[in-house]
């Protein structure tokens, strides 16, 4: 594929250029705010940070960006930078036509793992800019640990979107066009554009296997029992579904009587059952929610963040998602073609897959 090496500090006047010859109308990136990192939606290309490589490949991780652009249905071309998860999420809103793909230019950026963002503001200056498995290991001796949904994710690399952005040896990084759409944002920046080999096959196949293990590590959810044991703190304040990227529905059922009864209605449901669990719907709404995300989840822990309880939702929404995704043999968030399961019925669909 076609890319060009820079430098770190090269990086803000690429940014730059996207919005200065119209590639984009707008960025949403990463920014310094303080000792975390934030999101901005930047126009103004003279409101480019300078050296953004800090922000972009800092391992910090506050809200997936896919939701930002969610619903994105004005004709300005939005440009997105953001981690693989994030990108793969962008992916998936465009398959559930959520999102017009030629509006979005998708730009992922190489991650090796994030901290809870108020982990690392607390700890910004030991963590420092970028990591390396030594530098985890050391952290974690620390009690400094990675989220969990990063020590289970297998899709680390830049190699998902329109753009990828790979961290190389020191101060470098290449920028490759991954699409038409990718190249032809390069080609206008007039970048001196050359054959990249970024697939980096051994890298992969070492983040998979450690992945691999760490999930495998996780305590085991495998009864009805012990997933009630699991959720038993729950407060159904759906933080979870309010921060999922790929969770869209307009009218969710958990919204209306039926699926949030109060008052009246949680009398009338105790006296036809005779009794019943408050909150209500407790472990439905986590059996409806991870069905209805099973197959576009791309595992980026934004639902374990986010909960008020500190239920650790990573050991059941990715780890349950990627035994569905493997059935069907569907990789969310790889290739905008390819179509996603379930879209259409097929009687006989699960006959191979279940036998």
């Amino acid at each position: 594929m076609k890319g060009a090496e820079l430098g770190i500090e090269d990086l803000e006047g690429f940014f730059r250029g996207l919005l200065e010859k119209e590639v984009v109308d707008c960025l949403v990136m990463p920014h310094v705010a303080g000792k975390n990192i934030a999101y901005m939606m930047v126009t103004d290309p003279k409101r480019i940070e300078s050296s953004p490589g800090k922000a972009i490949f800092a391992p910090s991780f506050s809200v997936n960006a896919a939701g930002i652009v969610k619903g994105w249905t004005v004709a300005n071309k939005v440009g997105l930078v953001a981690k693989p998860c994030e990108i793969r999420a962008a992916i998936e809103l465009v398959k559930l036509n959520q999102m017009d793909k030629d509006s979005l230019l998708l730009i992922s950026v190489d991650c090796a793992g994030a901290f809870e963002n108020q982990v690392y503001a607390d700890h910004s200056d030991e963590i420092g800019e970028w990591l390396d498995s030594g530098k985890i290991e050391e952290l974690k001796g620390k009690g400094i640990e990675l989220r969990e949904a990063c020590t289970i994710c297998d899709s680390r690399l830049a190699d998902v979107g329109d753009i990828g952005i790979v961290r190389l040896n020191g101060d470098k990084v290449v920028v490759a066009g991954l699409t038409n759409m990718g190249e032809a944002a390069l080609t206008a920046l007039e970048l001196p554009l050359e054959d990249k080999e970024i697939e980096r096959k051994d890298e992969k196949a070492r983040i998979a296997e450690e992945a691999k293990k760490n999930e495998e590590a996780l305590p085991k959810i495998s009864s009805i029992e012990e997933l009630e044991a699991f959720l038993q703190d729950c407060i159904v304040c759906k933080n979870c579904r309010d921060v999922c990227p790929v969770c869209y529905c307009k009218e969710c059922f958990f919204d209306q009587p039926l699926g949030n009864p109060a008052s009246g209605d949680l009398l009338n449901l105790a006296e036809l059952r005779g009794a019943i669990g408050v909150p209500a719907n407790q472990l439905f709404y986590h059996l409806t929610r991870v069905y209805h995300v099973s197959t576009t989840c791309v595992g980026c822990g934004a639902c374990a963040d986010a909960c008020p309880k500190d239920i650790p939702l990573t050991r059941y929404y990715p780890v349950i998602a990627r035994k569905v995704q493997e059935i069907f043999e569907y990789e969310p968030g790889k290739d905008v073609e390819e179509p996603l399961p379930f879209v259409v019925y097929e009687e006989e669909e699960l006959e191979d897959k279940l036998r």
